[in-house]
């Protein structure tokens, strides 16, 4: 649930939060008169509306690239842990329910296909190369080359160059989903693929006299427990045409190393615990305290543990987990999670 509300002024300086008039109610991006095509394009240019919370950074490098069958993927990207990302897009859950291929059948088959690509000039060929034309960025007599060293710039900055395209990850985004879609890929993430389902829901502020709108994301999958989702599907569907999508064997749980909250809840670390920037050898210049469940506080101000962990990055994204240092143990939050969880 979303609401507006104002900050008023009281007696003694104090001030009281009261409801405001203005509501804000879910709409359908068919309603606004928006087309699957103006979200590609929104993502394409804000893909970090889906990854700011993640530990990996995402660089898209295609859009509508065809696959071995001559269907188009949404959009292609490549994470930082060195994967093919493939996200596919649908407006509304009546879309979903318009098409012939199940959603996460469409992407599981995407994903299939990309998994063949084993060096990065085949991803620059047959994926990259494209893009970059598309968007004007390059001569086309230095396409390869430019390409090549992108992203390997890239992966290299991530310290992911060893595990290129060792797996691949799917990323369904919609303003809702159909139940079957979420209870399939639930059972997907039990059986080892990498797949998440985004909610980017558009919302409408009533009562202002020029329209104004919100966008609300929400991470359905995959979450700590998926329980709730799972119910009893037809699963030969997916086993056959799922093809090599994850390194993991079949019945093998996707894992997800815990993340903060869950640290805290597990009395691993406390909050208020100090913790610095790796970079920072001496542990002066980063000195922060751990806040609440996502929270750094930083002189005197509160940052996510990722926005925190990018200060001291160059502003760019990185998986905090591997630069925090917890001054008590000596340990980066990595080290400390994966020798407690024995991941």
């Amino acid at each position: 649930m979303l609401m507006t509300f104002n900050i008023e002024e009281t007696s003694g300086s104090k001030k009281k939060i009261t409801k405001s008039p203005e509501e804000i109610s879910k709409v359908t991006y068919k309603k606004l008169g928006l087309t699957e095509e103006a979200l590609e394009d929104f993502l394409q240019d804000h893909i970090e509306v889906i990854t700011l919370e993640e530990e990996w950074d995402l660089k898209i490098i295609g859009k509508q690239v065809r696959n071995d069958a001559n269907k188009r993927t949404d959009l292609v990207g490549l994470d930082s842990n060195g994967s093919i990302v493939i996200i596919e897009i649908k407006r509304d859950e009546q879309d979903m329910k318009a098409r012939r291929d199940n959603f996460e059948s469409q992407a599981i088959r995407y994903a299939a296909s990309f998994a063949k690509i084993e060096t990065i000039e085949d991803l620059v060929e047959q994926v990259y190369g494209r893009f970059l034309l598309q968007n004007g960025e390059v001569d086309e007599s230095r396409i390869v080359e430019t390409g090549v060293k992108e992203i390997t710039d890239f992966l290299q900055k991530n310290e992911a160059l060893d595990h290129f395209n060792q797996n691949q990850r799917i990323i369904l985004i919609a303003s809702s989903f159909e139940p079957s879609v979420l209870s399939a890929s639930t059972w997907l993430l039990s059986q080892g693929v990498d797949i998440s389902c985004i909610e980017v829901a558009p919302h409408l502020i009533d009562g202002k006299d020029d329209k104004e709108y919100i966008l609300k994301v929400n991470k359905l999958l995959p979450l700590g427990s998926d329980d709730d989702y799972l119910s009893e599907i037809v699963k030969k569907e997916f086993t056959t045409s799922a093809g090599k999508v994850s390194n993991r064997k079949p019945g093998e749980k996707h894992r997800v190393l815990p993340r903060l909250n869950q640290m805290l809840e597990d009395g691993l670390v406390d909050i208020g615990d100090e913790i610095y920037h790796v970079s920072d050898e001496e542990g002066s210049k980063t000195k922060s305290s751990i806040h609440g469940p996502k929270e750094v506080l930083w002189n005197g101000k509160v940052y996510s543990l990722n926005e925190w962990g990018a200060m001291f990055h160059h502003k760019e994204k990185v998986n905090a987990y591997t630069r925090a240092v917890v001054v008590r143990y000596g340990k980066t939050l990595e080290q400390m999670r994966k020798d407690y969880y024995k991941l």
